[in-house]
């Protein structure tokens, strides 16, 4: 369950704060031709916290903003996630059994990584540029490292440029990352409105998100935003539980295995 408190209100009075500035900046500007130094850019979101309840199914949150520009601009889009270890195992086929021979980890991972943008980034950007900016799972500075010491293994060394391809697949079949090209409405040059999509298996955490504006491949200006994520109801007292008093949610959780277990066996006798 998402709280919605307000939401219209707020929403309203952000998207005219956002007019107000882009009318201020087109009058300062008047009719002189706008360059990179000259470039303005705001956004906002129509929610900056999100809370998981037990019955939370996923949700959407409107970014909307304004820049000073022109026709043909190109916005780009980037949402992360906190950053989280994720173990990559590779199976195979031993006496006619499949089992895991290999576990990599990877590490200071996005656990979520979204990308929007007006068309595709390649048509945006150049490699150099997009790598500059760390846009794209390709630009990420990801690590990986094996499990267990390779010398005893016998495995390779794993390298990310071999691996990520296959990371970004996986990440993306549950729907943790990806990039959602034309996705952004951007009308005249100004004002500009994009969704942003998270799902239900999304992490409690502190989200970022990037907004850039682009204009023939050249970087013109930036505005950052923030989405609060946090669970909520007998979810979150379960987890912070869990976290702030493992000792005893451990101990619980035996007492309660036991418990059930004699349950079920004195259920059967009786029948």
């Amino acid at each position: 369950m998402i709280r919605h408190s307000h939401h219209n209100h707020s929403a309203s009075i952000r998207m005219t704060f956002i007019l107000w500035l882009l009318t201020f900046v087109s009058i300062s500007f008047g009719a002189h031709e706008v360059s990179a130094r000259d470039a303005q850019l705001v956004a906002d979101l129509s929610e900056n916290s999100v809370s998981i309840e037990s019955d939370f199914h996923g949700t959407e949150l409107l970014l909307f903003g304004a820049i000073d520009g022109m026709q043909g601009d190109d916005i780009i889009i980037v949402v992360r996630g906190p950053d989280v270890k994720i173990a990559q195992r590779r199976k195979s086929k031993v006496a006619g059994i499949w089992i895991n021979v290999e576990t990599n980890i990877w590490t200071k991972t996005p656990s979520f990584y979204q990308i929007l943008a007006t068309r595709d980034l390649a048509k945006i950007a150049d490699e150099d540029t997009l790598q500059t900016l760390g846009v794209g799972a390709h630009n990420l500075a990801l690590q990986i490292a094996p499990e267990k010491d390779p010398i005893e293994t016998g495995l390779p060394m794993p390298t990310v440029n071999g691996m990520v391809g296959e990371l970004t697949a996986n990440m993306s079949k549950i729907g943790l990352w990806g990039a959602k090209i034309d996705t952004i409405t951007l009308k005249e040059g100004a004002l500009f409105r994009s969704v942003i999509d998270l799902p239900s298996n999304v992490l409690s955490g502190l989200y970022d998100v990037r907004i850039i504006h682009m204009r023939d491949g050249m970087v013109l200006s930036e505005d950052n935003a923030s989405i609060t994520i946090n669970k909520g109801g007998l979810s979150a007292t379960i987890y912070n539980m869990a976290h702030q008093y493992s000792f005893f949610y451990g101990l619980f959780a035996v007492i309660f295995a036991i418990a059930a277990g004699w349950l079920a066996a004195a259920l059967f006798r009786k029948k």
